[in-house]
């Protein structure tokens, strides 16, 4: 917070300077440095959603990828990184900074123009992001500042939140957002700026109410989880996420192509998937992670912050959480498979076109013909692995959990079902225990003197709230 705080009276100090001078030849006295009103909603909208979008498939997703072993650190740091020893305070400064002083602070801003302008819409948008990320950062910070946070040089130590507390206030952001989503709009109107949706504030309802399943599933509310699931998605359409282009490049592609051979695809997943017999999928995810060259990581990302397959998944598993029909269960775990399938159809297409990559559905009938990979095909086949597909009434949580890790590749969510389920069952990489929380930043640590010391905080044993 340390740092947060002194940009953020920085910032203060250039914008009351510019404001004295223009009083001088006379400007206005009585506006407030702090928020400028240059500053509008609009022009910030953007800028949020990106730093959101960076963020989850950036810090978040690598650390939280690597600890449950979808990715592996293999050189320089990441390599300590990877053996736990190396995940020092230090190692979280830019997550911890970025949480703060790109989106949260950010986010406050963009809430008070909001409110004060009537810009209903806009306030529902803003308050769905700053529920999105509040929910991430508690669940791996645990307690954090954020009532008495982003107040800048009116409190340089805030006082640390529980996390339930923070997860009230993420579901009242949310409550509210989908109230005013369903009133009037306001003077203005969300449009192009908003880069997640483009506007569509129905996009944005259906994203609110899917951020809520998620986290009623982590508190281990699967009635309220399967409401929200139900009243989320419809396709993966819907998914809440923001495109890169070539040129602008996804995080995992940055990473990449900076710290080439850093991280790669982890043993413990490999093996994981070639004993389902998923090797198509597998070999489109797999390669060796160099930019430019793997076939998923590319510039032109998608990169999702919650999605259609996730909800599916939610929904499955809280059905079978509320011991819902069979055949509910089982229609939304093949649903959810089918769903993951699909968000790598064009990735596989492209990928065995440009390989030539062949597959014989029937090698008898048709021994002289080789038919190019057939997507529906392979989903299919897959399916009828009796591992994969146990049928109605035999699916279990281990069902559920294992091929929610494989379809959520690369997402960080991964992380929060591990700690939940235990599935699927990993290996310390070194040690005895794999770490189940972040450590807060080094910053946090030296300048709060609301936070726990480095010493009140142990990686291994400190589980966040909902995990106790």
């Amino acid at each position: 917070m340390k740092k947060n705080i002194l940009k953020i009276n920085l910032l203060a100090l250039v914008l009351l300077t510019l404001f004295s001078c223009e009083n001088f030849i006379g400007g206005d006295i009585n506006r407030d440095p702090d928020n400028p009103e240059t500053v509008t909603v609009t022009a910030q909208t953007p800028a949020i959603q990106i730093a959101m979008a960076d963020m989850t498939g950036g810090d978040f997703s690598r650390f939280n990828c690597m600890l449950v072993q979808q990715v592996e650190g293999v050189a320089r740091q990441w390599s300590s990184f990877n053996q736990y020893t190396g995940l020092t305070p230090n190692r979280f400064n830019a997550a911890w900074e970025d949480t703060y002083a790109s989106i949260l602070v950010e986010l406050q801003t963009a809430k008070i123009n909001s409110v004060e302008n009537g810009y209903a819409h806009y306030e529902a948008m803003v308050d769905i992001m700053t529920a999105y990320t509040l929910l991430q950062a508690t669940d791996v910070w645990d307690d954090m500042p954020y009532t008495e946070a982003l107040q800048g040089q009116g409190n340089t130590s805030p006082a640390y939140d529980t996390q339930a507390s923070i997860y009230t206030a993420a579901f009242s952001q949310l409550d509210n957002a989908i109230a005013l989503i369903g009133g009037d709009s306001g003077p203005i109107v969300p449009g192009s700026e908003d880069v997640i949706y483009g506007g569509n504030m129905t996009s944005w309802l259906l994203a609110a109410h899917a951020i809520k399943a998620r986290a009623f599933l982590h508190q281990g509310n699967y009635a309220s989880a399967l409401t929200e699931a139900q009243a989320a998605f419809g396709s993966q359409a819907d998914n809440m996420s923001f495109m890169y282009v070539a040129g602008q490049a996804g995080p995992w592609f940055r990473f990449n192509r900076d710290r080439e051979g850093d991280i790669e695809f982890h043993p413990t997943m490999s093996a994981l998937m070639t004993g389902l017999n998923d090797t198509l999928r597998l070999a489109v995810m797999s390669p060796t992670f160099h930019a430019g060259d793997h076939p998923y990581m590319v510039e032109a990302f998608d990169q999702q912050l919650v999605s259609y397959r996730e909800v599916k998944f939610i929904e499955a598993e809280s059905l079978l959480q509320t011991a819902g029909s069979a055949t509910d269960i089982h229609s939304a775990y093949i649903e959810a498979i089918e769903a993951s399938f699909n968000h790598l159809r064009p990735v596989m297409d492209q990928y065995f076109a440009e390989n030539n990559v062949y597959y014989f559905p029937d090698p008898v009938a048709n021994p002289n013909d080789s038919l190019l990979v057939n997507t529906d095909y392979a989903y299919s086949n897959y399916l009828s692995e009796t591992s994969v597909d146990p049928g109605i009434g035999n699916v279990t949580l281990d069902h559920i959990i294992t091929q929610k890790y494989i379809g959520l590749f690369l997402q960080p969510e991964v992380y929060s079902d591990w700690r939940r389920t235990n599935i699927p069952a990993l290996t310390p990489v070194s040690g005895s225990a794999i770490p189940v929380r972040w450590h807060y930043s080094t910053d946090e640590y030296l300048f709060n003197s609301s936070s726990p010391t480095e010493a009140e905080v142990n990686i291994y044993t400190n589980r966040v709230g909902w995990n106790r």
